[in-house]
């Protein structure tokens, strides 16, 4: 809560300093500072504070820290399981999950009248007995590393998934709130992880494998994943183009699969929600587009929800510097279901080709 009262302070003050610099005739300068101004409030987003942060989210309720951790501490996650600490921002004891590999926690804690949910880096503010330290020896020592694609597309996906896991243990909390008695799944946010680097043409796991190949570029427009053999088995096409050969988002898109029509794909805005919507031969496919992960650098992301259930979640991070290709942008892919794998592959570089319009 303290980094988005900062940003929203930030954003004031600079907002404030555009009036000033227009109230003394320096349009182009005010106008400039106006323009970041809007730039920081729309990173920080609108509406309430569990609306627009991923990191932290509040449940307001009494429930004790003991009666929730008895009944979420056999979910399995991605940073294990449960266990009891103490964190020096809250009084109290508080449930932690983790450290991850990349020092990745998410801490439930008691604050007045409310649960804290709060994804975490800083290992030392956690407070543990000789007993637990066992959890911290397993990290990752990334001081000195050459940076990869593989290596960094492992690092922001658990960063990814954390902030996942965030919001699927406040709605979780949520319910639990509202009835100690409801009932709790046996794992959360279990995943498997794809990449693709914009300056190679192929779709790679978790073990840097080549899966699929593919192909992205905004002018002329192109979106296809191939098999290894070249041949095709998705693509996305535009409807519409305007006199410079720029795609025209209102026309729509056109989705195939295996070289025949399989769906059509539109833009929607939904009060706070956008990103497109996918009606396809295989149901409804939803892709919403959700805030900057900023501690992976991933800025352009979005969930794939077919007919209402979570099936993939998409990370973009634009113009990275890595030690082995230069810059380039990199894109991953959480998979908790791999039978559409080819769909969220697709949908991943048609999603990559569209953001290159701003990054040229």
């Amino acid at each position: 809560m303290k980094e988005d009262r900062l940003i929203t302070i930030i954003g004031a003050l600079t907002a404030l300093t555009g009036f000033l610099m227009l109230s003394v005739g320096r349009f182009i300068m005010g106008g400039i500072v106006l323009l970041i101004a809007f730039a920081i409030f729309l990173n920080r987003g609108g509406g309430k504070f569990n609306d627009r942060s991923i990191y932290e989210k509040i449940v307001k309720t009494d429930m004790d820290i003991r009666d929730l951790y008895e009944r979420i501490r056999d979910i399995d996650t991605p940073l294990g399981k449960a266990w009891i600490a103490e964190h020096k921002g809250f009084s109290g004891d508080s449930i932690v999950y983790g450290p991850g590999r990349y020092k990745d926690c998410v801490v439930i804690s008691r604050k007045k009248g409310s649960l804290d949910i709060k994804h975490i880096t800083k290992l030392d503010n956690i407070i543990r007995k000789s007993d637990d330290e066992h959890r911290f020896a397993d990290l990752a020592d990334t001081a000195g590393v050459e940076v990869t694609p593989e290596r960094y597309s492992a690092f922001a996906s658990m960063k990814l998934i954390s902030v996942m896991l965030v919001k699927h243990l406040y709605e979780l909390t949520e319910k639990l709130a509202a009835d100690i008695n409801a009932e709790v799944p046996d794992e959360l946010d279990f995943f498997r992880f794809y990449y693709h680097n914009s300056s190679e043409g192929h779709f790679r796991n978790s073990e840097g494998s080549d899966v699929l190949r593919v192909e992205c570029n905004y002018r002329p427009f192109s979106a296809r994943v191939m098999d290894e053999n070249g041949e095709e088995m998705a693509s996305v096409m535009p409807h519409g183009f305007d006199p410079k050969g720029d795609v025209v988002d209102s026309a729509g898109y056109e989705l195939f699969a295996d070289g025949e029509h399989f769906g059509e794909i539109r833009k929607f805005k939904e009060g706070k929600s956008e990103g497109y919507i996918a009606e396809t031969d295989a149901g409804e496919f939803r892709i919403n587009l959700f805030p900057a992960c900023l501690r992976a650098n991933i800025s352009c992301n979005h969930t794939i929800e077919h007919d209402g259930k979570l099936m993939a979640v998409i990370g973009g991070s634009p113009n990275l510097l890595f030690d082995t290709c230069g810059r380039c942008q990199n894109d991953l892919v959480l998979s908790y279901d791999d039978d559409y794998l080819v769909l969220y592959a697709v949908l991943e570089v048609f999603i990559l080709t569209l953001n290159r319009r701003y990054l040229k």
